[in-house]
């Protein structure tokens, strides 16, 4: 279990450092996501027309048991345009220390659950490298249905849809290179074929 702890730990600390990497250092994050043009016109409308924090969709869903409905979602959606808008009407402080405390405790989970699947197959992979692979696969699947599938089904810009699919991938891999170091088979235990 201290294994897995430890693996935990530095494999978190790895999702944390390529994140302040991935959207601090490299452009390509902010190359599909421009500001947003005449920003304080487009503000107010929204302060004035959403009175609380949610997710809004537009064209809305309609009831899909009424055909006259479900004529003029079509006609909306076809000619566009299209969009999901995630809307924080309180605002709040901008990368504030909770925000990296709670960024950190989530990468740890999520490498605490790398770590403990890589060590109930650790005993069948043959080295190092199929170690990182594994953990990369799980990275893999994750930004196929994550960030590829909004593609497919929400709309999102492929753009920014991909850069967050590699993005996903690389954290994947990067933190696969810790985890892998230190959940391995024992000495004394047999590697399968």
């Amino acid at each position: 279990m201290k294994k897995i702890l430890l693996a935990a730990a530095l494999g978190g600390l790895t999702f944390f450092i390529w994140g302040f990497l991935s959207w601090v250092v490299l452009p390509w994050h902010n190359a599909t996501m421009p500001n947003l043009p005449n920003e304080n016109a487009v503000v107010e409308v929204l302060k004035s027309n959403l009175p609380e924090t949610g997710v809004y969709i537009f064209p809305g869903y309609p009831n899909m048991e009424d055909a006259t409905a479900m004529d003029v979602f079509t006609k909306k959606h076809e000619a566009g345009p299209l969009g999901m808008l995630f809307y924080v009407h309180e605002g709040k402080a901008p990368m504030s220390p909770s925000t990296f405390f709670y960024g950190y405790i989530t990468f740890f989970l999520i490498a605490l659950i790398a770590a403990a699947l890589l060590s109930l197959v650790v005993k069948r992979t043959k080295n190092y490298a199929g170690r990182v692979f594994f953990i990369t696969l799980i990275g893999l699947i994750i930004a196929l249905e994550s960030h590829i599938g909004g593609i497919i089904w929400m709309n999102v810009p492929s753009a920014y849809a991909l850069v967050n699919a590699v993005d996903a991938i690389v954290a994947w891999l990067l933190a696969g290179l810790v985890i892998s170091l230190i959940i391995k088979p024992s000495k004394d235990a047999p590697v399968a074929g």
